[in-house]
């Protein structure tokens, strides 16, 4: 199976074996205007092993306008291999308002919490996602109730000194949070700033729930603030393919029985 996200800067595509194991991910830009099944098709000039008919596809898209066309490009001449994902197929509750709103990345993320950490199921945790934006989603007993959204780490980068000043920053680890000079100035806003609102978000969550929250990092762009957290957390960068993975099963195994 392949499951695909599609981003408002990325997509990511992943080759998942029977048991769900990535095997490998490609990775795309997301075009800034709509494009044709042909030009799709153009765009992503996928591997043949991508693109095999009796290989099932399931779309996970935050770009509902592009979503069409896209599912065309993947299912070629096989209308069925596209997987449909209704809302039911994340076996979640959505206090959300209204549910619809909530988008199927923040569901994927949630329901692959689960799935990679079995531990999740049925307890009260917060995924924290580090993408273009930075989203922090709370599941409490299988019920998502909502969660924080904000600009992720590389759009504050690209707004400092609205790229004038100091032009492109480059994304770097900050090794102290005083920093001596602009670029680590930089790092230290930027990055550790980030890490410290995610924290203390999750510790005003807690109050408001009134119980601990257990959280899971994920998203291309976890690997590099893990290491700035002080407090326990829980790593995957694939989170949403592998919820998209599972609740793709979900809808198969339904259609069997």
């Amino acid at each position: 199976m392949v499951t695909v996200k599609m981003g408002v800067s990325r997509i990511s595509f992943a080759l998942h074996d029977h048991g769900g194991k990535i095997r490998s991910i490609l990775v795309r830009s997301t075009p800034r205007e709509k494009l044709s099944p042909e030009g799709w098709e153009s765009l992503l000039s996928l591997p043949p092993l991508f693109r095999e008919t009796d290989c099932f596809v399931a779309i996970v898209s935050v770009v509902p306008s592009y979503t069409e066309s896209l599912k065309i490009a993947l299912a070629g001449s096989k209308k069925g291999r596209i997987i449909p994902l209704e809302r039911t197929a994340w076996g979640l509750d959505i206090l959300y308002r209204p549910p619809d709103s909530l988008g199927e990345d923040r569901l994927a993320a949630c329901a692959g919490a689960r799935s990679r950490f079995p531990d999740l199921e049925g307890g009260s945790y917060v995924v924290a996602d580090f993408g273009t934006h930075t989203v922090l989603t709370v599941v409490d007993g299988g019920t998502v109730l909502g969660g924080s959204i904000a600009p992720g780490i590389v759009s504050q980068l690209q707004s400092i000194g609205q790229g004038l000043v100091l032009g492109a920053v480059p994304l770097q680890f900050p090794e102290k949070p005083l920093g001596e000079n602009t670029r680590e100035s930089v790092a230290s806003g930027v990055l550790l700033g980030t890490v410290r609102g995610v924290e203390g978000l999750v510790r005003e969550m807690e109050q408001v729930l009134g119980k601990p929250l257990k959280l899971v990092l994920t998203g291309g762009l976890s690997r590099y603030v893990r290491p700035l957290f002080k407090v326990d957390c829980r790593f995957d960068r694939h989170l949403i393919h592998r919820g998209t993975w599972q609740a793709a099963c979900r809808v198969l195994k339904k259609k069997s029985g």
